[in-house]
């Protein structure tokens, strides 16, 4: 069974990747690892939380 399959069969819906607002790589696979970049938790848009990470906010 495919990923998109398996996801479907699941009921989970993966939103659609969001296009980087600058020039970079947004991931590079190095054997079986994927080393991110600029990744951003985008809804519809927007992002739903901003801060610092332990802030409490």
């Amino acid at each position: 069974m495919s990923v998109s399959g398996r996801l479907a069969e699941l009921g989970i819906d993966l939103p659609e990747v969001v296009p980087p607002v600058a020039a970079y790589i947004p991931a590079k696979v190095h054997g079986d690892l994927v080393y991110t970049s600029g990744q951003l938790p985008m809804v519809d848009g927007a992002l739903p939380a901003v801060g610092k990470v332990g802030d409490g906010a």
